[in-house]
């Protein structure tokens, strides 16, 4: 097993800010940006946290990204809103889009915004309990290069295509759901880098066989999660983030790895104000109530206890801002690398 080092999230923090201002990000978005990734690695989706720096690093680089860039709104209506990223650095837009969701729920009960020309975003929790810290139940998505195969098949269809939830829970921290309907190709990507392999029904291989090689994986194929639910769900938060916008979806969304074109992919932001329905203490106290019903179910057979969603990723972000963010010691090595070939200083961080 390979050596694990660790650092606290304030060195975490500050290894962030430190590479994101060296690309000439300013200030304040590289400080979204860095809250996006710490975020992630607290909650222990670690493939889409901190490691995924060099990406944004290589993305601004080359020009797909291009930081400064606001959230341009092309057409409004009283509950929704179609906007433009401009190319912008993908945390920010996603932010000021679930933003402007709340804003628009506040006053007509629901909030609904397409986003186009975005860039990538990272993992949705971060964007969906913004609402659901004001009282409100937020709803994202985001879709991505078509590297997941319809059930059945043995080409790309749609991205990794993730969409989260979350809602405001009576008394304790928001009931919140994180998931993509495709399998990543961050998580296969991480297991090379840590030369181990990969779980059966994640990918096929060129040929369209089922591998758990990850090399192989990464030159075929991802598979839906939960077959035809994957797949239906994957077509969904294509429909939501390109349909609806006029933008690119399914196989119009152009490869992520073509780092001198706009990457194209969109985010959806939805929001709820309980409110205008059964009520805010009302809709809280539900939300309570089924999470609390869950973590009641007797476990089954070679199960700890059965969590409410959110609950793990809460435990372990505790945990982790006590104890510090752990880092494979090779595939720490791998983000330096990577971060110094695109021509950061990072040579102070190599432990």
């Amino acid at each position: 097993m390979s050596e694990v080092i660790t650092l606290s999230v304030a060195q975490t923090e500050e290894f962030c800010m430190e590479v994101l201002a060296q690309a000439g990000v300013p200030h304040g978005e590289a400080l979204v940006c860095t809250q996006s990734l710490l975020d992630a690695s607290l909650r222990g989706v670690d493939s889409h946290g901190v490691a995924m720096l060099p990406t944004y690093i290589e993305r601004i680089r080359s020009g797909q990204i291009v930081p400064g860039k606001e959230l341009l709104i092309r057409q409004e209506g009283p509950a929704t809103a179609l906007c433009d990223g401009q190319q912008g650095l993908g945390p920010v837009l996603a932010c000021a889009a679930m933003d402007l969701a709340l804003a628009l729920a506040r006053q007509c009960g629901v909030g609904a915004v397409s986003l186009v020309d975005c860039n990538y975003v990272g993992a949705l929790a971060f964007y969906a309990v913004r609402p659901a810290r004001q009282g409100m139940l937020g709803l994202c998505a985001a879709n991505s290069t078509p590297r997941v195969a319809p059930q059945g098949g043995r080409q790309g269809l749609h991205g990794t295509n993730p969409i989260a939830y979350a809602a405001p829970t009576e008394g304790g921290e928001p009931l919140v759901f994180d998931a993509a309907t495709g399998h990543a190709a961050a998580r296969v990507k991480q297991a090379l880098e840590e030369g181990r392999s990969i779980a059966p029904n994640i990918a096929l291989d060129r040929e369209g066989r089922p591998t758990t090689d990850a090399a192989a994986a990464l030159a075929g194929v991802l598979l839906p999660v939960g077959g035809a639910l994957g797949y239906g769900l994957g077509l969904l938060v294509d429909l939501l983030c390109g349909g609806l916008a006029g933008g690119p979806c399914g196989r119009d969304v152009p490869p992520v790895t073509e780092l001198k074109q706009p990457y194209g992919c969109g985010f959806f932001a939805l929001v709820l104000d309980p409110a205008r329905f059964g009520g805010v203490e009302h809709f809280a106290e539900r939300c309570a109530f089924l999470a609390d019903s869950a973590r009641a179910i007797p476990p089954a057979a070679g199960v700890d206890q059965v969590r409410a969603p959110g609950d793990r990723a809460r435990q372990l972000q505790a945990q982790r801002q006590q104890q510090g963010i752990p880092f494979d010691r090779q595939r720490w090595q791998v983000v330096l690398d990577k971060l110094a070939g695109l021509g950061m200083e990072v040579g102070g961080w190599r432990r």
